[in-house]
């Protein structure tokens, strides 16, 4: 007899079972075949196969990757929206690494500046001005619910990845876009850090679009580029480097570089720039590591 299968997406992982959304409408929870864990993680968002043995649905292949996020694990992700807030402070060195990341994987970010009704315009237009050029910028108040209609227009018809610190506030805007109950804990009083109340990535449909909500965190590598490659992930940067003097010029020790005078002029932010030298270092280190 012909073995029953569906095609569906990965929506939930906890604790090595998986909850699929099949084609057919419904949810699934599943297992995994020993084989596909072997090969690597399966992430939230996979598009998979399973098929169905003595009553249990089972995992039995996982289909090739449009793209991927490794902090938080998800894959198959149109748009990341990536969140900031008055409080906790912003972590701007966090918050450009996961640019970098999400242009390496054909990602498209949005910053999102949450909850609004903390902060003054002049502080969200001065957090926003060294992006607003290049990103797409939205202010929000999850408590107000303000700003969720055009905060829609970006997951309609998209699989969206919410991003960011702890107790931002990712957690509050699904549950103003979904009208839904989930954990918040918010700010540690002693130390103005987020608690992360998200223990797993899992997908909610939303405004005709699928909301991926994710845990929130502190540290973010980028190594799967060489050094030099770095300007290309700044289109900040990328109308200046041409007046260079050196075409392979890294905007660091080089003389007569475009972008340090664009810098000093006060074109380029000097904070992001000072952040573009520290990643900089941190890849450049980490393959000197690599090969010592």
């Amino acid at each position: 007899m012909k073995t029953k299968s569906l095609d569906g997406k990965v929506v939930k992982i906890v604790s090595n079972r998986y909850t699929v959304r099949a084609d057919d409408g419904k949810e699934y929870r599943a297992y995994a075949r020993g084989k596909l864990r072997l090969q690597g993680d399966i992430y939230v968002g996979d598009n998979v196969k399973i098929v169905f043995e003595r009553g249990d649905a089972v995992i039995d292949m996982v289909k090739p990757r449009i793209n991927q996020l490794v902090r938080p694990f998800v894959a198959n992700v149109d748009s990341a929206l990536i969140v900031v807030a008055k409080e906790p402070e912003p972590d701007m060195l966090l918050i450009d690494k996961i640019i970098i990341n999400c242009y390496l994987e054909g990602i498209k970010p949005v910053l999102l500046y949450n909850k609004a009704d903390l902060a003054t315009e002049e502080e969200i237009e001065t957090l926003f001005a060294p992006y607003k050029e290049h990103i797409d910028c939205v202010v929000l108040s999850a408590l107000e619910k303000r700003g969720l209609e055009e905060l829609g227009k970006y997951i309609e018809g998209n699989v969206v990845c919410f991003a960011g610190q702890s107790a931002v506030g990712k957690t509050s805007l699904l549950n103003a876009i979904l009208d839904l109950n989930l954990k918040t804990d918010g700010l540690s009083a002693k130390i103005k850090r987020g608690k992360n109340t998200t223990r797993h990535v899992e997908i909610y449909q939303a405004f005709g679009g699928d909301v991926m909500d994710t845990c929130g965190f502190s540290m973010l590598s980028i190594v799967s580029i060489n050094p030099e490659e770095l300007i290309y992930y700044y289109p900040d940067f990328i109308k200046y480097q041409d007046d260079c003097r050196f075409k392979s010029c890294t905007h660091r020790e080089e003389p007569d570089c475009a972008v340090k005078q664009a810098v000093e002029r006060g074109e380029i932010s000097k904070a992001r720039y000072q952040r573009y030298l520290d990643i900089y270092e941190e890849i450049n280190e980490h393959k000197r590591r690599l090969y010592d």
